[in-house]
């Protein structure tokens, strides 16, 4: 019990005093200056450690809906420049949703559109390459071309280290490059609550919670076929 009260009060702590220190500089400056290089840096802020691992927030905004089933206000990333949603520069207030840990490696691209429409990019890995201890249940890849950003991560010096197929800036465009089945370097990520919401993404509603979060970013897989066949709906409207 004394553990949990501890995570409560820390967590408290956390979106109080970053909450306010998001007014003090501005998005992706130091120290929280990593950059994927890619569509993530709208709605990311990390910092590099000394141990080579990530530490940081993924940011949210309301859109002032309340989520019918969970009576929580729904939230969702905000999607950048092209709808005028890009934190600190237009009139839109991002506040932390998640704080993130981040450990290097890489992962294979399998797709990212399904049954939710446009989701997370599912990736494909060996269990055994799955951090631990933790929960790093999300992975997200790194791109070092200069538009709009380049990534800031010390494997991008290394000539060759991401392929061309990786080398974009969403999702789709990885599907529209021929990255299926090819190894992305990136960073798997555990991912915590920092406050109460219902999370819009993918076609989904998913309510947080304060604490570990295994289900709002999932995107990875650890053995699949490839099927012809529709994957079966899990709720209402299938037949």
């Amino acid at each position: 019990m004394k553990k949990l009260i501890f995570f409560i009060s820390f967590l408290s702590f956390s979106l109080i005093f970053f909450d306010s220190a998001r007014q003090a500089y501005a998005f992706n400056d130091p120290p929280f200056d990593f950059l994927f290089g890619n569509h993530i840096d709208t709605h990311q802020e990390t910092r590099l450690k000394n141990n080579g691992e990530l530490d940081g927030f993924f940011y949210i905004i309301f859109t002032g809906d309340t989520d019918d089933a969970s009576g929580l206000p729904i939230a969702r990333h905000p999607r950048g420049a092209s709808h005028n949603e890009v934190c600190d520069v237009d009139d839109i207030d991002c506040v932390a949703g998640w704080h993130i840990s981040g450990i290097q490696g890489e992962a294979k691209f399998l797709y990212h559109s399904g049954v939710n429409g446009n989701d997370h990019p599912v990736w494909l890995v060996n269990r055994v390459d799955i951090p631990q201890p933790g929960s790093y249940n999300h992975f997200h890849w790194i791109t070092d071309d200069e538009t709009p950003t380049q990534t800031t991560d010390p494997r991008a010096d290394i000539e060759g280290s991401i392929p061309d197929e990786c080398n974009q800036q969403n999702a789709s465009q990885l599907e529209d490059a021929g990255a299926a089945d090819v190894t992305c370097p990136g960073w798997f990520m555990e991912i915590q609550a920092v406050r109460r919401f219902a999370f819009d993404h993918g076609g989904e509603i998913i309510p947080v919670y304060a604490g570990d979060d295994n289900a709002t970013h999932l995107n990875l897989v650890t053995n699949y076929q490839a099927v012809e066949v529709e994957i079966t709906k899990t709720r209402g409207g299938g037949e």
